[in-house]
C-alpha cells in the first residue's frame, strides 16, 4: 500500500487484554494526502467535521473531515474509526488531522462542527490557533428543544445568514420581541461562532451548517455496511475515481473561466441586483447602490462591498454585479481565484493513485487483533487481522487485512497467527 502514496497516513491503536490473548481494536485514523493537498492549495479553507454511528454488530463511530472545492463539490480529507464519539476520540482525530495538514496548532484552519460530544472543547484545547464554527442547524435543534412553544424560525435563520453586524442585530431584535428568554439563550451561545458575518474572510465560504458531511454520508451509504478494511479500501478507490472524473469534467469546461456552480451563483446575483439604483461614473472605482432606503458602497479595486457578502464568498454580491455591469467590466475577473476553472483543474490534475482491490493484497502473518465490544450477542464472532511491516522510523507502515472467519483463497493458516500481549500503536502511511 505504501507504493501507492507514501504520504498517506494510517494510525491504528489497540487495547491490551488478558495475557496470551489478542489485543482489542480501539481506533484508527486514515488521512488522504492527495485530497489534503488539494484542500490546502485549491479549495476553500473550511473543514467540516462530523461523527456517524455505524450500523454494525460492534460499537463503531466514523469521524470524518471534508472540504469543498471551487465548484462547491464535497471532497473528503480524513476518516477515523472509533468505538465512541467523545472528547478523547475527537482529540485523537483533530490532532492527527492537524499533523497530516502540517499546520502549527491549527493556524490558518477553520473547522465547523455540531458542538456535540466534546468537539468544540477538542478544537479549543488542541488546535488553539484554529477558528471554530458552530453548525446553525444543530443550534436551531437545541433551541427548539429548549423553547418548544416559541416560533422564531424566520428571524433565527435570518440572523444566521446575516453578512454584516447591522442585519444581525435587526434579526436578533425581532427574536427579542418574540421571546426575551430565547434571545438571552442565543446571546449566551457566543454568536461569533455561528453568525455568518463573523466568518473569517480568508475562508471564502458562506456555509452555516455541516451539510457537506451529510452529502458525504449519503454518497458513502453503501460502503458503511462493509467491514473496516473493505470500507476504507472502497472509499479510497472511490475518491481516486472522483479525482479522475472531476479532472475530465474540468477539461470539458473550456469555454468558461469560472466553475459551473459559481456561474449559476453569478447569474442569480445579477438577477437580484437589477432593482438597485447605481450612482457611479465609468472612471470611478467606488460606486453606491440604493433601494428602499438601503445603501451599499462597492469598491472594485479592493473587491469589497459594505454588505460583506463579496468578501465572505469570493463571488460578487448582487450589489457588486449591478455596479460591475454598469462599469462595463466582465464579472469573471472579480471572482476569487479558488473559483476559477484553472484552479479547479489544478486541484484534480495531479490525480490519485488507485488502491488495489482486497483480492490483490498479499497475505502476511502478523499480529491478530480482536474486534471491539459487540452491541448484541446474537451476531457471530469475527476476527480482525492486521498485517504490519515495521519501518525504522517512528511511523511504521500498516497494511490492513480483515478476516471474517471464512476460508479465503491464498489465506495463511489461522494456527500460524500468534497472539500479542503488549499494546500496539501503529502510525503509518496508508496508500
Amino acid at each position: 500500500m505504501e507504493i501507492v502514496n507514501s504520504r498517506n497516513i494510517v494510525i491504528i491503536e489497540t487495547k491490551s487484554q488478558q495475557q496470551f490473548t489478542a489485543d482489542i481494536f480501539d481506533r484508527m485514523f486514515v488521512f488522504l494526502y492527495d485530497t489534503a493537498y488539494a484542500f490546502k492549495t485549491r479549495c476553500r479553507m473550511l473543514v467540516t467535521v462530523d461523527g456517524w454511528e455505524i450500523d454494525s454488530p460492534y460499537k463503531s463511530v466514523m469521524l470524518v473531515a471534508v472540504c469543498r472545492d471551487g465548484n462547491d463539490s464535497v471532497l473528503p480529507i480524513a476518516f477515523c474509526e472509533v468505538v465512541e464519539e467523545n472528547l478523547d476520540s475527537w482529540a485523537f482525530f483533530l490532532k492527527n488531522l492537524n499533523y497530516g495538514l502540517r499546520l502549527e496548532r491549527g493556524e490558518g484552519l477553520c473547522i465547523m462542527g455540531d458542538g456535540d460530544n466534546g468537539i468544540d472543547e477538542a478544537v479549543e484545547e488542541f488546535l488553539p490557533s484554529a477558528v471554530y464554527r458552530q453548525c446553525c442547524f444543530s443550534l436551531y435543534t437545541k433551541m427548539v428543544h429548549e423553547f418548544p412553544g416559541v416560533t422564531v424560525h424566520s428571524p433565527f435563520w435570518g440572523a444566521c445568514r446575516s453578512t454584516n453586524g447591522n442585519c444581525f442585530k435587526n434579526q436578533m431584535a425581532v427574536i427579542q420581541t418574540i421571546s426575551v428568554e430565547c434571545y438571552n439563550w442565543l446571546k449566551d451561545t457566543d454568536c461569533q461562532k455561528w453568525a455568518l458575518y463573523s466568518m473569517p474572510e480568508w475562508v471564502k465560504s458562506t456555509e452555516i451548517t455541516i451539510s457537506a458531511t451529510e452529502q458525504l454520508r449519503i454518497w458513502l451509504l453503501k460502503q458503511l455496511d462493509l467491514n473496516v478494511a473493505h470500507r476504507y479500501t472502497t472509499i479510497t478507490r472511490k475518491v481516486a475515481e472522483i479525482f479522475q472524473r472531476r479532472y475530465l469534467l474540468g477539461c470539458e469546461w473550456v469555454y468558461d473561466k469560472i466553475t459551473p456552480a459559481v456561474r449559476q451563483q453569478i447569474i442569480q446575483n445579477t438577477f437580484e441586483g437589477e432593482g438597485w439604483t447605481v450612482d457611479v461614473t465609468s472612471r470611478n472605482a467606488i460606486a453606491v447602490v440604493t433601494r428602499d432606503g438601503l445603501a451599499y458602497e462597492i469598491n472594485r479595486e479592493l473587491m469589497t462591498c459594505t454588505c460583506k457578502l463579496w468578501q465572505l464568498s469570493g463571488i460578487p454580491c448582487p450589489h457588486a454585479c449591478r455596479c460591475i455591469d454598469t462599469w462595463g467590466d466582465k464579472l469573471d475577473t472579480y471572482v476569487h481565484r479558488l473559483m476559477t476553472m484553472d484552479e479547479y483543474r489544478l486541484a484534480y490534475g495531479p490525480g490519485m493513485n488507485m488502491l488495489p482491490q482486497a483480492m490483490q493484497w498479499k497475505w502476511q502473518l502478523h499480529d491478530s487483533i480482536s474486534p471491539p465490544k459487540k452491541r448484541s450477542t446474537k451476531s457471530n464472532d469475527t476476527q480482525i487481522s492486521f498485517a504490519f511491516s515495521v519501518c525504522t522510523n517512528h511511523y511504521p507502515v500498516a497494511v490492513i487485512i480483515i478476516s471474517d472467519g471464512l476460508p479465503h483463497p491464498g489465506r495463511p493458516d489461522q494456527e500460524q497467527h500468534k497472539p500479542v500481549n503488549e499494546r500496539n500503536r501503529y502510525c503509518s502511511s496508508m496508500t
